[in-house]
């Protein structure tokens, strides 16, 4: 599976979580984010949540984004299949995230 597809996924997931989930769809409706996710082994892509919506994930990366995470597919694959805990990844620095530390604890609730 390519990683555009592993996102587009994703922001499936995250789109159900939103509509199901009370605490997820108060997060997205908060403010509008833009997250460029690097990948060291891959492309860039940003990923978007407008509205209250996580839109489709688009290779490139975006102007100013609310938060930029690096790591590799590997790392990003382990903590969306709930194999590696989002903080421990980024406390073992196999994450690093660029912005707002507030932001940072959001990406928690999105993954």
């Amino acid at each position: 599976m390519s990683m555009m597809e592993t996102l587009m996924g994703m922001s499936k997931e995250v789109n159900r979580r939103i509509e199901t989930d009370p605490k997820v769809r108060e997060v997205a409706n908060q403010k509008d984010r833009v997250m460029v996710i690097e990948f060291s082994d891959e492309r860039t892509y940003t990923l978007e949540v407008k509205g209250g919506r996580m839109l489709e994930p688009r290779e490139g990366e975006a102007g100013s984004p609310t938060i930029k995470v690096i790591t590799d597919t590997q790392t990003f694959e382990k903590v969306l299949n709930k194999k590696m805990n989002p903080l421990m990844a980024y406390a073992m620095k196999k994450i690093k995230a660029i912005g707002p530390l507030d932001e940072v604890m959001v990406l928690k609730d999105f993954l």
